[in-house]
C-alpha cells in the first residue's frame, strides 16, 4: 500500500464555476482519512455552494504545508501544529478550527521490539524534522522515561517510505496514522508499542490555519471555507459509504482497512473540528522547541497568538453549526 502523494492535486469544483466564485488554495500537510472532510466537501459541491473555487495541494508533512502558507502558495492549511515553530520564528499564523486534537500516531516497532523502552540505541523514522511526527517521537519517548538522545531519529518522508524501511529492517520503529498502522501490524506482523490518541496525549494534530494578514483582508472567504468544511465533516460522518469511496481516490490500501481509518478519524473524533485545539498540546510543542530555540523560552499560546476562535464562535452563535448538523 502506498499513499497517493501529489505535489499538487487540483480540486476544481466542477467544470462550470460561476465567474463570481472566489479562488482559494488550501494545502494539506500529510494525507489521512480526516482530510476526507475536504475531499467530500469538494466532491459534493459544498465549496461551490459557499462561493469558493478551491484548489487543493497535498504536501508530505505539516512543515511543508506551513511553508506553502508562508510563501502565499496557499491561503489556508489543514494540518498539524507546525505553525508554532513558524510563529516562534516571527510568523503570524493562527488556528481557526480544531480537527484531531490528539496525537493521531501509533508507534509501531519490528517484531523484536516489545516496548517503547526497547528503542534505546535503535533507529526510529519520522516524516521530517520539525513535523508532528518529530514532536510525537519526543513525547512518546519521554512518556516512558527514554531520553530522546538515546534514540537515532531519521527523516524518511511519507508513511509509505517509513513502512518500507521498517519492514526491510533499515529502522526498528516508526510512527503511523491509520490505516498505515493497521497495515504494518496485521500485514507485516509489526508490534504496536503505543497508541498516542488512546493514551490521551494532546496535540493539534489537524486544524485549519490561516495567516492573520490574509484573515484580516479576506474574513468572508475564511468564513465561507469554514462553513463548507463543517458541512463536509457532518456529511462525511453521516455517510460512511460515500466517504470511504472518496478516500479510495486519495489513499491506496487493502479494502478491509479503509473502514479502520474512517472509524479512527471520523467515527471517534470528527467533531473535534468544532473546538479549538487543546492548549496543552501547544504548550508541549513550545516546551520542546525551547530546548533548542531560545526564542521559544517563556512563550505561551497567547504570546504566539496561535488561537483565533472568532470564526467558530460566530458560526456557533449564529446557529449555523446546529443547522448544518441537522
Amino acid at each position: 500500500m502506498r499513499a497517493i502523494i501529489g505535489i499538487v492535486i487540483g480540486l476544481l469544483l466542477g467544470s462550470t464555476i460561476a465567474p463570481a466564485a472566489d479562488k482559494v488554495r488550501v494545502s494539506g500537510g500529510g494525507i489521512t482519512p480526516l482530510h476526507s472532510i475536504i475531499w467530500v466537501a469538494n466532491q459534493e459541491g459544498l465549496f461551490k455552494k459557499h462561493g469558493l473555487d478551491v484548489e487543493y495541494l497535498t504536501m508530505n508533512s505539516g512543515t511543508l504545508g506551513v511553508q506553502t502558507l508562508l510563501s502565499n502558495e496557499s491561503q489556508l492549511l489543514f494540518s498539524t501544529g507546525a505553525l508554532v515553530t513558524a510563529n516562534v520564528q516571527g510568523a503570524d499564523i493562527a488556528m481557526i478550527t480544531g480537527g484531531f486534537n490528539l496525537f493521531a500516531f501509533k508507534v509501531v516497532g519490528r517484531p523484536d521490539i516489545k516496548s517503547v523502552q526497547d528503542l534505546r540505541g535503535k533507529k526510529i523514522s519520522i516524516s521530517q524534522f520539525g513535523s508532528a511526527t518529530d514532536f510525537a517521537v519526543q513525547a512518546a519517548l519521554e512518556k516512558f522515561g527514554v531520553d530522546p538522545k538515546q534514540v537515532t531519529v531519521i527523516q524518511l518522508g511519507p508513511s509509505s517510505n517509513r513502512l518500507t524501511a521498517l519492514t526491510n529492517g533499515s529502522t526498528e520503529a516508526s510512527l503511523f496514522t491509520e490505516p498505515f498502522a493497521t497495515m504494518a501490524i496485521e500485514k507485516h506482523r509489526m508490534n504496536l508499542l503505543l497508541d498516542m490518541a488512546e493514551a490521551g496525549m494532546s496535540y493539534p494534530q489537524s486544524c485549519l490555519m490561516i495567516k492573520r494578514s490574509f484573515l484580516d483582508a479576506n474574513r468572508d472567504k475564511a468564513t465561507s471555507f469554514a462553513k463548507a468544511l463543517i458541512e463536509g465533516m457532518f456529511l462525511a460522518n453521516k455517510d460512511k459509504a460515500l466517504t470511504i469511496q472518496t478516500i479510495k481516490k486519495y489513499i491506496r490500501a487493502a479494502d478491509e482497512v479503509y473502514g479502520i481509518g474512517y472509524d479512527y478519524f471520523l467515527g471517534k473524533h470528527a467533531e473535534g473540528l468544532l473546538s479549538m485545539p487543546d492548549r496543552k498540546g501547544v504548550e508541549l510543542v513550545i516546551r520542546q522547541l525551547a530546548r533548542t530555540n531560545p526564542n521559544a523560552k517563556g512563550q505561551t499560546p497567547e504570546t504566539l497568538r496561535v488561537f483565533e476562535p472568532s470564526i467558530l464562535d460566530e458560526l456557533k452563535t449564529s446557529g449555523f453549526i446546529e443547522k448544518a448538523r441537522k
